[in-house]
């Protein structure tokens, strides 16, 4: 059986983990629960699994430790049983033994269709424990590839998809270019190697360029960036001893990325039968509008899809002032 351990986070709300064998043999993924305190039956409207991006593992990227920035907090605190995953080679799941060796010259880790793995695996598990036969889903950034991929496969265990800063597969000459061996044309580049470090530099260089000038102070607090980049380096505690301090990133979705931005698709976006939000900020500089209607309009099978576009948000919206407009549009799908 799974490993779980109970634990008290606050009054209204109570917090669990879970550690899940995956479908592949010696992988185990951390699964991380918040619901109502007290309240054991759900259902399938009222239960929903969070999958996160490239950067962060599940529990950073959806519960920062700032009063009235958790994403989990939010969603629980309206009823739901909420869960988290991460990823193999994030957090507290199993990391594959090229995440502790030399990246050069390796392949990268950690592919989309490895982790959707994880995701059936997290997704078999929160049903079986829940006793219902389908659930909701939310993914952000990469896992707005990996969640609608377990969703046409398995289209009978999906109620609800949420893609928050949808990405899909199109033709970008540009992003192509930035990840294509110079060699070999339609390859992408293997000096990349298996996996990257990751450095507040790295993150405040995406972040903040999806804003223009240098009112950062306007978008986001201060102590909000603090804790989520101690956040990150808490999940890898080698880095954090790294000069300057960094986390370890799998490269598999910056390969994912590659066969994108060469229109080679994870998934068959008409295999997709639910119903669907894609929702993005006007100022994501990550996930592009041409790619999120080119989505809109190959998801031809999901039966009440929505294409929603607010003003003024970036890739991480949730952790900004306006975040109360992204969160309310997405709880609004999921009850309605």
């Amino acid at each position: 059986m799974p490993a779980t351990a109970a634990r008290k986070f606050s009054p209204a709300i109570e917090a669990r983990d879970h550690f899940v064998p995956s479908l592949d043999k010696g992988i185990t993924v951390h699964l991380y629960e918040k619901r109502p305190r007290g309240k054991r039956r759900f259902g399938p409207e009222g239960t929903l699994l969070l999958v996160h991006g490239r950067v962060a593992p599940g529990p950073v990227a959806f519960d920062v430790r700032v009063p009235g920035y958790s994403w989990m907090d939010y969603i629980a605190s309206r009823g739901f049983d909420v869960f988290t995953l991460s990823i193999r080679g994030f957090g507290k799941s199993t990391w594959p033994a090229v995440m502790r060796e030399d990246p050069a010259g390796k392949l990268p880790a950690v592919r989309g269709k490895e982790a959707v793995r994880d995701i059936a695996a997290a997704v078999r598990f929160i049903c079986e424990r829940q006793e219902v036969e389908s659930l909701n889903i939310l993914g952000r950034s990469w896992g707005t590839t990996l969640s609608p991929c377990f969703a046409a496969r398995e289209p009978e265990r999906v109620r609800k998809l949420v893609l928050y800063a949808p990405y899909y597969a199109y033709d970008d000459v540009r992003r192509r270019a930035m990840y294509e061996d110079p060699a070999r044309p339609g390859v992408f580049d293997a000096r990349r190697g298996a996996w990257m470090w990751n450095t507040r530099a790295n993150m405040e260089r995406r972040w903040w360029g999806h804003i223009p000038g240098t009112a950062h102070h306007k978008w986001r607090e201060k102590r909000v960036v603090e804790a989520y980049w101690r956040a990150l380096l808490a999940s890898d505690p080698e880095g954090a001893r790294q000069r300057p301090p960094a986390f370890r990133l799998p490269n598999g979705s910056l390969a994912d990325l590659y066969e994108r931005a060469s229109n080679r698709p994870l998934y068959d976006a008409a295999k997709v039968v639910c119903p669907v939000l894609l929702i993005r900020g006007t100022q994501d500089g990550a996930s592009a509008d041409p790619e999120a209607l080119g989505l809109f309009h190959a998801l031809r099978n999901s039966w009440g899809k929505r294409y929603v576009i607010l003003e003024g948000g970036t890739h991480f919206m949730e952790l900004e002032k306006r975040r109360l407009e992204l969160l309310g549009e997405v709880q609004s799908f999921l009850e309605g």
